[in-house]
């Protein structure tokens, strides 16, 4: 795979003209813009699995009675297990993840020193460094919605399926 900054390097050497400045900072605000959009929603993400986690043990509740009324067969870890299982997946969903990786310009370490934080202002390497946030922020986006999304759909088929069976086999 070949990076844009390589392909403007062949473009170059070919003759091709390369891109303006003014194109290029289109391009990085359009994808700082980008960035913006996914970041808030991923905080609405966040807020939407910290609002579940707060009623999910509020809808267990009348389910537990319920079995200590009339489900009493039903051992009480395969009622809770769907439970269990969607707040894992919402604990999973608010846990922040931050995937490491080599064109990351952050340095993450213990023993770092001023020589690893210099800064040299090249728009083509400010433009790579914008769309591989855009893509890292785009994953932490998609696991976070396949977990919110696996965790309410547990609980929406949950609910409904120990409520059919209290009615059935219960009262």
């Amino acid at each position: 795979m070949v990076s844009s900054v390589e392909e403007q390097a062949v473009a170059a050497r070919s003759g091709a003209k390369a891109p303006s400045d003014d194109l290029i900072q289109r391009e990085i605000k359009y994808f700082r813009d980008f960035s913006a959009i996914y970041t808030d929603a991923i905080r609405s993400s966040d807020f939407k699995a910290n609002i579940a986690l707060l009623f999910l043990p509020l809808l267990m509740v009348p389910i537990l009675s319920a079995h200590e009324r009339g489900l009493e067969h039903v051992p009480l870890w395969v009622i809770l297990a769907p439970f269990l299982i969607a707040y894992f997946f919402l604990i999973l969903a608010i846990f922040p993840r931050y995937f490491r990786s080599e064109k990351s310009a952050f340095h993450l370490s213990r023993t770092a020193g001023p020589h690893h934080f210099t800064f040299t202002h090249d728009p083509l390497v400010e433009l790579e460094e914008v769309r591989h946030r855009v893509a890292l922020l785009s994953r932490i986006l998609w696991w976070k919605t396949l977990y919110l999304r696996l965790s309410l759909g547990i609980c929406l088929i949950g609910i409904p399926a120990f409520g059919i069976s209290l009615a059935v086999l219960g009262m």
